[in-house]
């Protein structure tokens, strides 16, 4: 709990700094964080030490609450692979954000519930934290880079490290293909595509 309560913190203070700081710092133009969007994905997990690979789909929405804030909602379903497991998860997520340029320095909170059949003790309120920076490197091109846990709150025995790279870039003013490489603690490797729509 202590960790939460640190996390949220640190997302209140970027929330606070961030709007005290000068708008004209503001030029960062690709990229999807300030941004209102629909975005629907794929991702795979190849598992360190096991031959069953993760596999699952998602849907959300982001939308801009005010100059350097943003809530979403998202729902995203999965299974592994050669097992009866199949999982859901239903969740929000709040994020502060500061631009300096070309950057947008970030720190993200989620809540949400998970649940998964035939799996023990397989019903959870889950939370997540991250930092991170997006970066637009040209106006249909962005980068990101960020640092994140995960765990429930309950007995804790779901609590992961991620450290993730992506990049979004868009094909249009509306539609944005994304991409995303995660290391996940222990030694396993996420990957996922998707497509937003900024409306």
């Amino acid at each position: 709990m202590k960790l939460v309560a640190v996390i949220a913190a640190s997302l209140l203070s970027v929330g606070a700094f961030a709007q005290s700081t000068a708008v004209q710092t503001e030029t960062a133009s690709s990229g999807l964080i300030g941004k209102r969007y629909v975005e629907a994905g794929l991702g795979w997990v190849d598992y360190r030490h096991t031959s069953r690979d993760g596999f699952g789909a998602g849907v959300g929405v982001n939308v801009p609450v005010s100059a350097n804030f943003d809530v979403g909602v998202s729902y995203q379903h999965s299974y592994i692979q050669h097992w009866i497991n199949v999982g859901d998860y239903l969740g929000t997520a709040a994020t502060g954000y500061i631009t300096r340029g070309q950057d947008k320095y970030f720190a993200s909170l989620s809540l949400g519930y998970a649940w998964a059949q035939r799996w023990l003790d397989s019903d959870h309120t889950v939370w997540g934290g991250s930092v991170g920076i997006e970066r637009s490197v040209n106006e249909k091109l962005s980068t990101s880079f960020s640092v994140g846990y995960d765990d429930d709150l309950g007995q804790h025995r779901v609590g992961l490290w991620d450290m993730s790279v992506g990049a979004n870039y868009a094909f249009c003013s509306k539609i944005v293909g994304t991409a995303k490489i995660s290391y996940i603690e222990y030694g396993s490797l996420g990957y996922s595509l998707g497509l937003a729509y900024r409306f």
